[in-house]
């Protein structure tokens, strides 16, 4: 853990208790977990004994991205991996809290609170156990000279890893940031050991008795630097009264959520099936309309015809009568004239003789 980290740790934990006394009165409430909203600590400043008992290793998410090797803050290191800059992960602690406000702490049901994960590794459960509690087994010494994402003579990465039971590892890694892993280097035996013999049953961290605050306790140090995790994320946690009824209420939300849109897509489908019927009835109405026109245009279009061949007709037989009237006229104009003809050639005649009878008497 780098000097820079340690101090804001020791900081944010003397402030904490004004920070408690702060938020009374008010209705707001801040994040601390990363999974779960971890803001509920009024067991922790009412207990008066708290104990924990470690889970195992767990391969978490961390914040302190440069001190344990991960990616700076920015995506110009041109690596491939930049994405996973926010989402670096390492060998993290997981623990399980009991808190009681009278007697001795037990770890039992009754008196568990919740399960945590360490955010900075191994190195800081180590620091701040040896900081805040004066006969831990486990130090910085033990921890100290672990490798963080350093590179190994066969060229790949080492780092301190978990293995699938929970205890923790060296594992070799074929990136600089020990996010592709290889395979198990070996295995910490002397830390499995100390975390056997002693953590996996119940330790006390905080005795009102013997210790002045909680704020100055292993328990307030190691709950405050931690965030909250359940059976979601890892199968070493567990989830308390709190994320269990987070999470029934969720389930029933999405299962309320899950019939309004069954309700919903019913709908929809009536809606389509109502909009198609109309669509086909729109297309038949088209056709009959179609059709029908043709019809009348037909009927209309022989109407026409039908007129203008009467009218040919017609004209056809005023023409012929004209035609005949014509040549009746014609036929009498040529009769009179005939006749006059004659009458001319008659008087013609009778005028010789007469003339012929003079002359001769």
């Amino acid at each position: 853990m780098s000097t820079g980290r340690r101090i804001c740790l020791v900081g944010s934990i003397a402030a904490s208790k004004l920070a408690l006394a702060a938020a009374w009165g008010s209705s707001e409430s801040t994040t601390l977990g990363m999974y779960y909203q971890n803001n509920e600590y009024d067991w922790l400043y009412s207990s008066k004994n708290i104990a924990m008992k470690v889970e195992g290793c767990v391969w978490a998410t961390t914040d302190e991205n440069e001190d344990v090797g991960c990616m700076e803050d920015e995506s110009g290191d041109g690596t491939t991996y930049w994405y996973q800059m926010a989402m670096c992960r390492r060998a993290q602690v997981a623990y399980s809290v009991y808190a009681s406000s009278s007697g001795s702490a037990s770890c039992g049901s009754g008196n568990f609170k919740g399960t945590f994960v360490t955010q900075d590794g191994l190195s800081e459960f180590a620091y701040l156990m040896e900081t805040y509690d004066g006969y831990s087994p486990i130090t910085s010494d033990i921890v100290g000279d672990l490798p963080m994402c350093e590179q190994g003579n066969d060229g790949n990465y080492l780092s301190v890893g978990c293995a699938s039971d929970g205890t923790f590892t060296i594992d070799e890694f074929s990136d600089q940031y020990c996010l592709q892993r290889v395979d198990t280097y070996t295995y910490l035996s002397d830390v499995n050991s100390i975390f056997k013999s002693y953590f996996q049953s119940c330790y006390g961290i905080y005795s009102a008795n013997s210790d002045e605050s909680v704020d100055y306790s292993a328990a307030g140090a190691l709950v405050t630097s931690s965030k909250a995790c359940g059976s979601l994320d890892t199968y070493l946690c567990q989830d308390s009264d709190r994320i269990s009824s987070s999470s029934s209420g969720k389930i029933s939300t999405i299962s309320s959520a899950g019939h309004t849109i069954a309700n919903f897509n019913v709908a929809n489908k009536a809606k389509y099936a109502l909009g198609t019927l109309c669509l086909i009835g729109s297309l038949f109405m088209f056709l009959g309309i179609l059709f029908t026109n043709r019809r009348k245009r037909r009927a209309m279009m022989h109407r026409k015809m039908r007129a203008n061949r009467s009218k040919r007709s017609s004209s056809k037989s005023k023409r012929s009568a004209s035609r005949q009237k014509s040549s009746s006229s014609r036929s009498k104009s040529r009769s009179r004239g005939d006749v006059s003809r004659s009458r001319s050639k008659s008087r013609a005649r009778s005028s010789n003789k007469r003339v012929d009878d003079g002359v001769f008497a």
